[in-house]
């Protein structure tokens, strides 16, 4: 007859962050001692030690818990023994599970020396339930104190973040405050410097790779500092996910951005992303890494995402041209067969037969040579023209953005009018339901068309409040543009750099035939000035 192998006894240990303010009696090396000292007064043979430092009661996704949990299911573990019953968890239902469920089945003993229970005793468990109740309310008021002291730092323009992002490192002198690491900033800058010449997040994770780079978390660890998240095999790989993070974060301007995720409770740890206008930006709180220009060109371009054809091949316009009737992209078309002088853009409306909207073909050999030549010469009109460039363009801007901030101001005031009126409105509803001179059933109906419409209303007041924001932006562009004019003496050959610095969109129009040519208008739109005007500017485009 086979022997059965002795069951070992564990000796479980778990400590968190908020247990450390208890003093040191919460500690790991006491909770070790006091558990070996159990071990052998009550001849426990050869125990094992299971240790999770820095893991919340409330979470039972823990290394060591785990491991511990799968030796018992394996048959290995016959005695678990903890400090106190919070030392095992603090879920009400979880704790109950493992030890009323998963530990008499599997005929193991629990004991929790603090309380005096062992599971061999019916009578000393008898209260379990109880002490679970009053463990798990702690977690749930330390949690509640917690979030509190979370918010008021987070209203108050503190940084709440565990870690800087990749590219900051805590101040020595001060741990509040970031300052920039630069041999990680310089990646930060080079991965919005790659997207500014078109290559894509996974384009860019795969060139660090190559150029053996190592990723954030490897590099978190090779400064020396402790890394939670595991460390990929390759220390080297990049992830798309991760550079695409890099290029959204508006920390690298110099800002910091608070209430990104929330969790919905203590028992559920999964972060969710908060919506935009339930984040708080403070601007200018360290210096920034990435300049608002970059940052602004770079989102843009994330907007419109180029992806390569089948064939492999990909424009430099893509995502930059658009039609003038119906506002869509114009798609680059292109086979293995085609020639560069063959590929070419059509409106995404069109459809032969069945499409909404005309073709507004174009070549793309054509498109680039007309941008270049209106590049060229407005490069050349506001280098050697400055001052009349300047007028030019502000006498232009002056004109539209007024106008913009005008019809902009009209909207959000009617909107702010409306909101005010649907609170009135809802008040005298509420009463007249309290009141019993309409149904419940009824008032459910309007008020939630009330409450749907206010929804709707404060929607578009943040977009209104965006456009506004956008328009102050423009008005102070001139000079942006200029700095960019000068950071180039020549063009000889446009690339997707180059675009992406000055090009804000190019509008193609239906090509015009009545002269008995084809010509096609292109209205040309570039960053931070919008369209040049074309009475004070000697450069019209027309594809002929």
């Amino acid at each position: 007859m086979t022997k059965q192998p002795e069951r070992i006894p564990a000796l479980y240990c778990r400590l968190s962050r908020d247990d450390e303010n208890e003093g040191d009696s919460y500690s790991i090396a006491n909770q070790k001692k006091m558990l070996d000292k159990f071990a052998k007064e009550h001849k426990f043979h050869n125990p094992e030690f299971f240790v999770d430092d820095g893991y919340s009661g409330g979470d039972f996704d823990r290394p060591d818990f785990n491991r511990m949990i799968s030796l018992v299911r394996d048959g290995k573990i016959g005695t678990i023994i903890v400090r106190d019953m919070s030392r095992f968890g603090r879920d009400y239902l979880k704790v109950g599970f493992y030890t009323e469920v998963m530990f008499p089945d599997m005929d193991v003993r629990f004991i929790a020396i603090g309380n005096g229970i062992d599971s061999i005793n019916q009578q000393d468990s008898d209260f379990t339930p109880f002490l679970n109740i009053i463990n798990e309310w702690y977690l749930k008021d330390s949690s509640k104190k917690i979030r509190a002291v979370f918010k008021a730092k987070g209203e108050a323009g503190e940084h709440i973040a565990s870690h800087p992002p990749y590219g900051y490192v805590k101040d020595k002198e001060n741990p509040k405050q970031w300052v920039v690491d630069e041999e990680a900033a310089g990646v930060v800058q080079r991965i919005f410097s790659l997207c500014m010449d078109g290559y894509g997040p996974m384009q860019i994770a795969r060139i660090l790779r190559a150029d053996r780079v190592l990723c954030p978390a490897a590099y978190v660890v090779h400064q020396g500092h402790k890394q939670r998240n595991p460390i990929p095999a390759d220390p080297c790989k990049w992830k798309a996910e991760t550079v695409a993070k890099i290029l959204a974060r508006k920390d690298y301007l110099g800002h910091t951005v608070n209430f990104k995720t929330f969790t919905k409770s203590y028992k559920d740890k999964r972060s969710k992303v908060n919506p935009v206008e339930n984040q708080r930006v403070f601007e200018g709180t360290h210096k920034p890494v990435i300049q608002q220009d970059v940052w602004d060109r770079v989102q843009e371009l994330r907007k419109h995402k180029r992806r390569p054809c089948k064939t492999g091949k990909s424009s430099i316009f893509s995502g930059l041209v658009y039609c003038a009737d119906c506002g869509e992209k114009l798609y680059y078309c292109t086979t293995n067969n085609f020639t560069p002088n063959q590929d070419f853009f059509v409106c995404a409306n069109y459809k032969s037969n069945t499409g909404t909207c005309s073709a507004h073909y174009i070549r793309q050999l054509v498109l680039e040579k007309l941008v270049h030549e209106h590049l060229r010469q407005t490069l050349a009109f506001a280098r050697g023209f400055e001052d009349d460039f300047i007028q030019a363009v502000s006498d232009q801007s002056a004109r539209s953005w007024e106008k913009e901030r005008r019809d902009a101001h009209s909207a959000l005031a009617a909107a702010q009018k409306r909101i005010a009126q649907l609170d009135a409105l809802f008040q005298r509803l509420y009463e007249d339901n309290v009141s019993g001179r309409i149904s419940d059933e009824r008032f459910g109906i309007l008020s939630k068309g009330y409450e749907d419409e206010q929804a709707a209303l404060k929607s578009s007041m943040r977009e209104l409040q965006a456009r506004l924001d956008e328009t102050e932006r423009k008005v102070s562009g001139i000079g942006n543009f200029l700095a960019v004019v000068h950071k180039y003496t020549r063009i000889e050959k446009l690339d997707a750099t180059i675009l992406n610095e000055f090009i804000h969109k190019i509008v193609i129009h239906a090509p015009d035939k009545s002269s008995g040519k084809r010509t096609q208008q292109i209205d040309i739109y570039y960053n931070f000035i919008g369209e040049i005007p074309s009475k004070d500017f000697p450069c019209s485009v027309k594809a002929v």
